[in-house]
């Protein structure tokens, strides 16, 4: 019996949104990098990990006001490769600081198990949680938010 071959997927970051930037009020925007670690398990008992950091260098000037708070169109592949049944998507964020240890933004993890087509979708703030329990909603944390699409490659 041969083993199955697993499904080519991809997971692309459309946007990320800054709430708080970090820094006191006389600051308009921070200064942020993000990093991604996204990977899958095969049944053969391999792992395909890969990590992103983006901007590639340097930073963003992000402000938290509602008008200029959001990076859209980013359009970043973040993952690429052949996954079985599971899928763990991690995205990191800090504001830099100068004079003293970087600002930590929220972590963000989602796990999925399952069929690759259960995994097929587009993950934003509100997409799929309930309206009534919105603390609950994955890609809405307390001081940014992410969307992102898995997609087969």
């Amino acid at each position: 019996m041969t083993e199955q071959n697993g499904e080519r997927v991809r997971v692309v970051l459309q946007w990320l949104q800054i709430l708080d930037n970090l820094e006191p009020a006389f600051k308009e925007k921070g200064e942020f990098r993000f990093r991604s670690k996204v990977w899958g398990d095969r049944k053969n008992g391999t792992k395909v990990i890969q990590q992103t950091q983006f901007p590639e260098k340097g930073y963003w000037s992000i402000s938290d006001h509602p008008a200029w708070n959001k990076k859209d169109n980013l359009d970043r592949v973040v993952f690429e490769g052949e996954i079985d049944d599971h899928l763990v998507v991690e995205f990191f964020g800090e504001e830099l600081d100068t004079f003293s240890a970087n600002d930590e933004l929220d972590h963000y993890l989602r796990e999925f198990r399952g069929s690759v087509e259960a995994m097929i979708g587009r993950y934003a703030p509100g997409e799929d949680v309930p309206e009534d329990t919105p603390e609950d909603d994955p890609e809405s944390m307390s001081n940014w938010r992410i969307c992102y699409y898995i997609e087969r490659a």
